[in-house]
């Protein structure tokens, strides 16, 4: 049974890695408790303690906290992993999984379909237009063309490209859902695809909002899955996409840029 254990005892904890996380919620409080401050780390106690933490909660103990919840993650899973390989044994399946893993995987693994692309990202949006004919409804109509753009762009791209040396993420069509929506995966259940969507809006008036500036960036609000773009500072297209790569990179977490 040993090549269905999540963490193995030969291996040690040490070994067990973020990647190994696969549950939203317990990512989102990776890193949250990753950047973390003294004071901001004190709201997470009640879900830090739900995964098994007993030390102190501070930032000095960051790296027993990350890998408390991440041993939550993994081991939580082990008994149900065990049954299933039980239930399989009883008409040889299991055998059959080893002898052909290629031609069984999408049994238990989701395949390409899955896997967000610039398609789907265009497909699910939103946009909140203005009255036909005018032009503010012109203007973003030409934001939506920049946006499809850029995907498609970053999804070109994103094929082998490695992480920046400063740690900053490219962007692909799955980060960027991500970003937006605090999820980078195509919804699984037939009714929660159906109704995804990301709510695209645009704010003509950023400058009566906050007097003169040179530049603002887009507001991103993960729970509402929507982002509001100002359009006076990201026309044409290469301004638009300076600015959106930098409001990315000084965004990384689950809260409004």
């Amino acid at each position: 049974m040993a090549e269905t254990t999540a963490v193995s005892q030969d291996n040690g904890e040490e070994h067990i890695k973020r990647d190994s996380v696969a549950d939203v919620q317990l990512r989102g409080l990776l890193d949250q408790v990753e950047m973390s401050t003294e004071h901001s780390i004190e709201g997470l106690s009640d879900e830090i303690l739900n995964c098994g933490y007993t030390g102190a909660i501070s930032v000095q103990n960051k790296e027993s906290i990350v890998r408390a919840i991440i041993l939550h993650a993994v081991l939580r899973l082990q008994p149900m992993l065990d049954q299933l390989r039980e239930g399989l044994q009883l008409y040889d399946l299991l055998l059959l999984i080893g002898q052909y893993p290629d031609i069984c995987q999408p049994l238990f693994v989701p395949g390409e379909d899955v896997k967000v692309n610039a398609e789907f990202v265009m497909a699910s949006i939103l946009p909140q237009l203005s009255e036909k004919g005018t032009s503010r409804h012109q203007i973003e109509l030409e934001m939506i063309n920049f946006i499809q753009d850029f995907l498609y762009e970053a999804e070109a791209e994103g094929q082998g490209h490695v992480d920046d040396q400063d740690g900053l993420h490219s962007i692909t069509p799955a980060r960027f859902l991500q970003w937006i929506t605090g999820q980078g995966h195509i919804p699984l259940l037939p009714s929660e695809k159906k109704d995804f969507a990301v709510t695209i809006k645009f704010n003509h008036d950023c400058s009566a909002d906050f007097g003169h500036h040179n530049v603002c960036y887009p507001v991103v609000s993960a729970c509402a899955k929507n982002i509001v773009l100002p359009v006076k500072h990201m026309r044409p297209y290469d301004q638009f996409k300076k600015v959106l790569i930098e409001a990315f990179h000084l965004s990384q977490q689950f809260n409004m840029v």
